[in-house]
């Protein structure tokens, strides 16, 4: 899969992912326009969300209702090198997970592509065109 980002001006990019565009830019603070989340902010996104996608489908495989659902991601900031140091995942869900259910809705959410990928350090290469 290849998504294109193209740089607006600013630290403003527009990614063309399939039919959608995403706006990424940095805080006015950071010297950015705040048009947009930042890429950190993006990934740690990534990761609630894609939590979230799993436990919707173990919620619906149980007849467990996911409406009203909340995923909390929470993420610090490091340095030498600057990089995300710790992300924590918090799913809510009013009706909750019984008891018995939970190892597995535990397994299944800890399968996402995102944190399998965050877990398994991928091969990145960056590279001048």
């Amino acid at each position: 899969m290849r998504i294109t980002s193209t740089y607006t001006g600013g630290l403003r990019f527009e990614s063309g992912i399939r039919q959608h565009t995403i706006v990424v830019d940095n805080p006015v603070a950071s010297g950015g326009e705040d048009s947009g989340p930042t890429p950190p902010e993006l990934l740690a996104t990534a990761l609630g969300t894609c939590v979230g996608i799993y436990a919707v489908h173990f919620c619906n495989k149980h007849e467990i209702s996911p409406q009203g659902m909340t995923i909390h991601t929470d993420w610090e900031k490091m340095t030498d090198p600057t990089r995300i140091g710790a992300i924590t995942v918090s799913i809510s869900l009013p009706q909750g997970i019984p008891d018995k259910l939970r190892p597995a809705f535990m397994r299944t959410v800890e399968q996402c592509m995102v944190h399998n990928t965050l877990c398994h350090k991928p091969e990145i290469s960056i590279e001048l065109e």
